[in-house]
């Protein structure tokens, strides 16, 4: 049974959240791990879809060092989800872009995770369903 939320306080009603979050965030991974891409290579094609980047700015989105984002390109490239090319901008550096393989790999991800939410999602009585979609848009509102 859950209990009543009335009159929480912003710093229990947070930390509620951090924990919800998270757990679903993790068994949404969880759900679209497959053989075919690991949850960092989802990352990765996922930042992709919006132009080429550099490893070091692949790096920096991830908070990861260079030679770990080089290692996560170079199974990526491997597996010809993406292709490197030269920077036009600077012909010192390689821009990594996401290949139509690396698309589809990526949206047969997504679809797996949103299936494996629908399946939940559907479960909810309709008044819950309504509370949730709320608490989606909040939390689309907080995260922009």
């Amino acid at each position: 049974m859950r209990k009543s939320t009335r009159g929480i306080g912003a710093g229990p009603l947070a930390a509620e959240l951090r924990v919800a979050v998270m757990r679903t965030s993790r068994r949404l991974r969880a759900e679209a791990a497959s053989r075919e891409i690991s949850p960092g290579q989802y990352s990765v094609l996922a930042a992709l879809m919006n132009g080429p980047r550099t490893v070091g700015q692949l790096a920096a989105r991830e908070q990861i060092q260079a030679p770990s984002m080089t290692r996560i390109v170079n199974g990526l490239a491997d597996a010809a989800f993406v292709a490197r090319e030269e920077n036009p901008q600077d012909k010192r550096q390689v821009l990594v872009r996401i290949t139509d393989s690396g698309s589809a790999a990526l949206l047969r991800a997504r679809s797996k995770r949103t299936e494996w939410l629908a399946r939940r999602v559907a479960a909810l009585t309709p008044q819950q369903r309504a509370t949730l979609h709320e608490a989606a848009l909040i939390l689309q509102e907080m995260s922009a």
